[in-house]
């Protein structure tokens, strides 16, 4: 579907009050002349009446469309092909269809123009993302193993030489779903991952016990760059096992509208992180690393190194990353050696 066909198919069926005139009247924009970047005033989530968003930024379009009748939410994935200040030619990610939009501002509300039809959004909060509408990629699930260089069988947080606020621990893989292999608003994310917390005290954990998510990547308004969000109701999407040094995590792709994008041919990279202020010095004979032996803050890895890689470019969907070649730090807990996917009917 086109984002053209998309704005058809909301004036024609459920937001008819929300549709405006043509192209010619006075706010739809005059497509901004030469090739330019699109203007930052349009950038961020917008809202119609009722539960339907579009996302727009300087790379990418993202619309959720809520249907009552379903109980799930529709998601389009369009990337902007080029550009005027006040005009974008956009392509479906999974048609390659394209279609041309216009924008301009009326008060503080956006109107965007396609093909004689204009709707008016107000600024948005992010959507709440559950249910996906059908299964784009044809498998209900995914299992992700993560295998480091070692991994504790406990780890601490909410240490009192750290932040509060401040990212302890991250596991995660960034799923590039509208293809365009920039990591940007419209992709989704699967991750691990603790704060340090206001109200919690310090205390020694497993890290499959912190929880895993699924996490969306939105448009910060009327500014470049992105913002991550998840919700509770999908805490139960993604299992997270710990084996040794490796990480699994068991992902329903059923719950989320953006994992439903997610196949063998999807772009993405992995990426671990800690951040540990003030290393303890207490060796733990058992454990084959610990702060002991670090001297660095933050210890961080990615994979691959950078720019992003597919599932099926490597033998049945497993890759294998240089022991040692942290981006920083020293921290074995973040070393990735070997990651695999797994696609579940």
């Amino acid at each position: 579907m086109t984002l053209n066909r998309l704005m058809a198919l909301l004036c024609g069926a459920v937001l008819l009050t929300a549709c405006g005139g043509g192209s010619d009247t006075k706010d739809t924009g005059t497509g901004g002349g030469a090739n330019a970047p699109l203007s930052m005033t349009y950038y961020g989530m917008w809202q119609l009446d009722g539960d339907t968003y579009v996302g727009i930024s300087d790379s990418s379009i993202t619309t959720y469309v809520n249907d009552p009748t379903q109980g799930c939410m529709e998601v389009g994935l369009f990337n902007i092909v080029t550009s005027t200040v006040n005009s974008v030619v956009t392509e479906d990610a999974q048609t390659g269809e394209r279609s041309t939009s216009l924008f301009a501002m009326n008060g503080a509300n956006l109107r965007v123009t396609e093909d004689n039809v204009t709707l008016e959004f107000v600024a948005g909060d992010y959507p709440h993302l559950s249910q996906a509408c059908g299964v784009v990629s044809g498998a209900s699930s995914i299992a992700f193993a993560l295998q480091l260089d070692y991994l504790p069988p406990v780890v601490r947080i909410n240490r009192d030489a750290q932040l509060t606020g401040r990212v302890e621990y991250q596991y995660g893989v960034h799923f590039d779903i509208n293809r365009n292999n920039v990591a940007d608003p419209g992709d989704v994310l699967v991750q691990l991952q603790h704060y340090k917390s206001s109200s919690g005290s310090a205390e020694d954990i497993a890290l499959p016990y912190l929880g895993a998510n699924i996490w969306a990547v939105f448009p910060r308004k009327q500014a470049l760059g992105t913002t991550t969000t998840t919700s509770s109701t999908t805490a139960n999407s993604v299992q997270v096992q710990q084996s040794a040094s490796t990480l699994t995590f068991n992902v329903d792709m059923r719950t989320h509208p953006l994992m439903r994008f997610v196949d063998a041919q999807t772009p993405m990279f992995v990426y671990t992180y800690i951040n540990y202020p003030q290393p303890e010095a207490e060796v733990i004979a058992e454990w084959l690393d610990g702060p002991w032996n670090w001297s660095s803050e933050t210890h961080q890895d990615r994979y691959p190194d950078v720019g992003l890689t597919q599932p099926n470019f490597h033998a049945d969907m497993q890759m294998t990353d240089a022991s040692g070649d942290l981006i920083k730090g020293e921290a074995k807990w973040v070393d990735i050696k070997g990651i695999s996917l797994r696609f579940i009917e």
